[in-house]
């Protein structure tokens, strides 16, 4: 039986309101970008998850806490656990206690971390360059440097961490 609205839902309203919106595009943008990362290195979105990770500690100067990459990655302390693991499972981080206060731990890139992270880049490269191949050197800074703008914005927003 067919679920009846208690107004009749105008499908078309609906579409023109979301296409004005100048954030949906960027989302699609966004959207379209991680397919094709994940298309071109045909991995998983687990790949890229350990990508982000080991990406974001070599950012943060090749060591963080678990609960700095949990808040960078949106993830729960428990989810970034597993993720931990697996990275270490696979040789790609390292943990440690800290020597002042053994009731912190690091989370530190490995050397074999750094091999992953640089063959996966290679996929990276490809978009930026199919990125560059339509764009001109303006349009091209502009949409880096707005979107950079946002990154910051918005992870400052939800994870309180300054970059």
């Amino acid at each position: 039986m067919a679920e009846k609205f208690a107004r009749p839902v105008n499908i078309e309203k609906m579409r023109r309101e979301i296409l004005s919106m100048d954030i949906s595009r960027l989302a699609v943008f966004s959207d379209v970008m991680n397919r094709y990362v994940l298309l071109r290195a045909k991995g998983d979105a687990r790949t890229w998850l350990r990508v982000y990770a080991v990406t974001f500690i070599i950012t943060r100067g090749g060591k963080v806490t678990p609960t700095e990459l949990a808040k960078i990655l949106l993830r729960s302390k428990n989810s970034v656990s597993q993720l931990i693991n697996g990275l270490e499972k696979n040789g790609l981080v390292r943990r440690y206690h800290a020597k002042k206060d053994r009731r912190t731990v690091y989370v530190e890139v490995t050397s074999d971390g750094l091999s992953f992270l640089k063959a996966r880049l290679k996929v990276v490269k490809s978009l930026e360059e199919e990125i560059r191949s339509c764009l001109d050197d303006g349009e091209l800074r502009i949409i880096v440097d707005l979107t950079r703008k946002l990154r910051l914005r918005l992870l400052e927003k939800l994870t309180g961490l300054k970059s």
